[in-house]
Parts: structure tokens; C-alpha cells; sequence
């Protein structure tokens, strides 16, 4: 009686008409650029927008204003509040099904915004379970676990919301075997045919990109030595083409390769105070809450003592020429630094101590005492205290003056 009773008032409200969202031609672009619609229904937040209170009819946007609803294309309310989003992936239409978090619990609700599956899973826990949208009336479920940080446990579910039966699958190699004589046997079964693997189809240690988001992200920002600092993000498309033993990287920052394979996964974080870059192969992160520089394999090569994360907010540059700064933080003025030089092999250098440095092979043109053999593997700078220049080796060592052409 009481659920026929709820059904008579959701219909009669329905009859009543559904209300629209208004909204400014701008912010729909984003929303739909942002969410999309699934199978004519968006998930979004009802905006309330002042300047179009007047469009409302009294009492059209009680219990709607910043709330959680579905709208169709036409932007007319389908699903209204009583659902929240999950933290780890979107909501999404397929099969005419969407799991969303209801009372911090994934749930499938219809079209008509109606309860239709109900799962055990948190929706918004450390474990970050992830249910995909259905498809040929299964659904896709990662389980986060309990011991293993971004390991999950994946199964599917029927549109009842039971877990599908596996079948365990092997790989079966023809064998070559000299041909016996038949035995009789009576009322014996006849074995059960082979069952063979099918092929996984995801790359391992592939970061899954459409074709078009690969080229934005390779035009937005280059490779420096075949390298590229990616955060490993595990969303609906990640998950659905990924292999299932790379979510070990999800929420990690790794570094890819141009077919963004991951090349480093593992054994370095990110440096509070700048981001990392490779150069001349080599490239400063965070291992042990120090500040090193690793090289394009993911193995340390220098050591420079400087804490990656601390008030003092310690940096380091790239590589160029051969040469990189180091910044110590002063603890008590913030924005101070004291400067040093190293080479690739993590020497100290001295060459800090001259102003306007560059490879002395591009300023042979300059001085008339320079020549391209002497230039090789050298600098030449000006001196900060009495401004004349000097040819200068790598490793900081004055190899003589220079005189500037007339």
C-alpha cells in the first residue's frame, strides 16, 4: 500500500511537468564538454542562476538549487535529488542503468531515477571502487582491497546485481602423440572439450589515451629525452582499456615514453617546490624525501643533500650545458636562496661565479683570442666583480682571458 502510494504521487508529479534548467549558452558548453550525456541523460548540478529566477515558477527550484540532477538534452529535470556523486568515477547511463552513491553506497538506479540494483560497495572510501557502465547486461566492477594499495579485484555483475560465474580458462598447446590402441570403456563420459585463453587485447604498462586527447597532450606539452611526467589517472576509459595489473600506477605520477608506455613507475615522488624535467638525461625528484636526479631508467645517479619537501622549499634545475643549479633555501628569510653549480657526475662546480654564461663555441665571433679548438667543452663568462671575460672549463677552472673584439 505505501509503495503504491509513492508511486501515485511520483506519477502525478510528473504530470505536472518537468522543470528546466536555465542556464547561459557558455555554461552549457561546459557542462556538456565536461559530463556529456549518456543515453540522453547528464549528470549535473542545478545551478541556480539569479538572472534567470524570473523563468521559475514559485516553488519550481525548492530542493533543486546546487543539487545533483539528471537533465535530457533539452535540459529538463529527468532525475531529481536523492543520489550523490561517487568519488571514483561519473555516473553514467548504458542499458538504461547508472550507478550513483546513495547513502555512500553504489547503487544502479533507471531512467526514472528508480533503485533498480543495490551493491555492498563503499562509494566514497580509501578503496576506490569503480563500477563501469553496462554492456551486453554485465557490468564491470573493480573492487578496491583492503591490504593492497590500487589493487583491485574485478568481476561482473548481471543486471540483477549478481556476480557473474567465471570460468576459469587455461591455455591449451597441441601435443603429438603416437596413436594408441582404442580401449573400450563402458558408460564412461566423453571429456570435456579444451578451453582456450582469450587474448588480452590492453597493452601492459600502456597508459590508455584516445587518439585525440594523445595528440593534445603531446602538442601541449613536448617529451624532453623520450620522457613525459603523466598522473596516472584511472577513469571510465582507463579502466575499460587498460590491463588490470597496471592499476598498480593509478593516482601515481609516472613517466611515459612518446607511445606512453610507462618507462618510470615506481621509486620516486614529486619535489614540493618544482616540477621535474628531464634534460640531457637526466632529471631531480623526490626518493627518501631528498632531492636527486635520476636517470631516463628510473636509477639515481646524484645525490645533492637537499630535502625535497621543507619550509626552506629547496629546488633544482634542469641540466644544460652539462651544468645544474641547486637552490638552498635560507630557513629564515623565505625566498632566499644560496646557489651552487654540479655537473652531471654531481661535482661541485664554480661557475656560478660568473654573470652571462654560455657554450664558448657559440661566442668564438666575439673575441679575437678564441678559437673553435679551444671553445670545445667550455664556457666563457664575465666576472661579477670586475666584468672582464674569461674562457672557463667545465669543471670551473679558468683556462685564460678573453679580449672582446674591436
Amino acid at each position: 500500500m505505501r509503495f503504491l502510494l509513492f508511486f501515485l504521487l511520483f506519477t502525478a508529479s510528473g504530470l505536472k511537468g518537468q522543470v528546466m534548467l536555465h542556464l547561459d549558452s557558455q555554461l552549457r558548453k561546459s557542462y556538456e564538454a565536461k559530463h556529456r550525456f549518456s543515453e540522453g541523460l547528464m549528470c549535473i548540478p542545478f545551478y541556480c542562476d539569479p538572472f534567470y529566477e524570473a523563468l521559475y515558477k514559485k516553488g519550481d527550484t525548492n530542493g533543486l538549487c546546487g543539487r545533483m540532477v539528471f537533465v535530457n538534452r533539452n535540459y529538463e529535470v529527468k532525475i531529481r535529488p536523492g543520489f550523490e556523486l561517487p568519488c571514483w568515477f561519473e555516473p553514467r547511463f548504458s542499458e538504461g542503468l547508472c550507478a550513483v552513491n546513495i547513502r555512500n553506497r553504489i547503487a544502479f538506479i533507471d531512467t526514472f531515477g528508480q533503485v533498480r540494483i543495490q551493491t555492498e560497495l563503499a562509494a566514497c572510501s580509501p578503496h576506490k571502487h569503480k563500477v563501469l557502465p553496462f554492456r551486453n547486461g554485465r557490468a564491470k566492477v573493480y573492487r578496491g582491497g583492503n591490504t593492497l594499495k590500487h589493487y583491485y579485484e574485478v568481476y561482473y555483475i548481471d543486471r540483477s546485481g549478481k556476480r557473474i560465474r567465471e570460468q576459469v580458462t587455461v591455455s591449451v598447446l597441441p601435443k603429438i602423440r603416437k596413436p594408441e590402441p582404442p580401449v573400450l570403456v563402458v558408460n564412461q563420459p566423453p571429456p570435456p572439450p579444451p578451453l582456450f585463453e582469450v587474448p588480452r587485447t590492453a597493452l601492459r604498462g600502456k597508459y590508455p589515451l584516445d587518439e585525440q586527447n594523445a595528440a593534445k597532450r603531446l602538442s601541449e606539452r613536448p617529451h624532453q629525452n623520450n620522457r613525459l611526467l603523466l598522473y596516472y589517472d584511472c577513469g571510465t576509459y582507463q579502466l575499460e582499456q587498460m590491463d588490470i595489473r597496471d592499476t598498480v600506477f593509478c593516482g601515481k605520477f609516472v613517466f611515459t615514453d612518446t607511445l606512453f608506455n610507462v618507462r618510470i613507475g615506481a621509486g620516486f615522488k614529486l619535489p614540493c617546490a618544482f616540477e621535474p624535467e628531464f634534460s640531457e638525461g637526466l632529471c631531480a625528484v623526490s626518493v627518501d624525501s631528498m632531492i636527486v636526479y635520476i636517470d631516463t631508467a628510473g636509477r639515481v645517479q646524484i645525490q645533492t643533500g637537499l630535502k625535497s619537501c621543507s619550509p626552506e622549499g629547496n629546488k633544482a634545475s634542469t641540466f644544460r650545458n652539462g651544468i645544474a643549479t641547486l637552490y638552498q633555501g635560507d630557513p629564515s628569510v623565505k625566498g632566499l636562496y644560496k646557489t651552487s653549480a654540479i655537473n652531471t657526475r654531481g661535482e661541485r662546480v664554480r661557475l656560478l661565479e660568473y654573470d652571462d654564461l654560455e657554450l664558448a663555441e657559440k661566442k668564438t665571433g666575439m673575441f679575437s683570442n678564441l678559437s673553435a679548438e679551444e671553445a670545445q667543452n667550455c664556457f666563457v663568462g664575465r666576472g661579477k666583480t670586475n666584468g672582464l671575460w674569461f674562457l672557463i672549463e667545465k669543471s670551473g677552472k679558468v683556462r685564460k682571458k678573453l679580449e672582446l673584439k674591436r
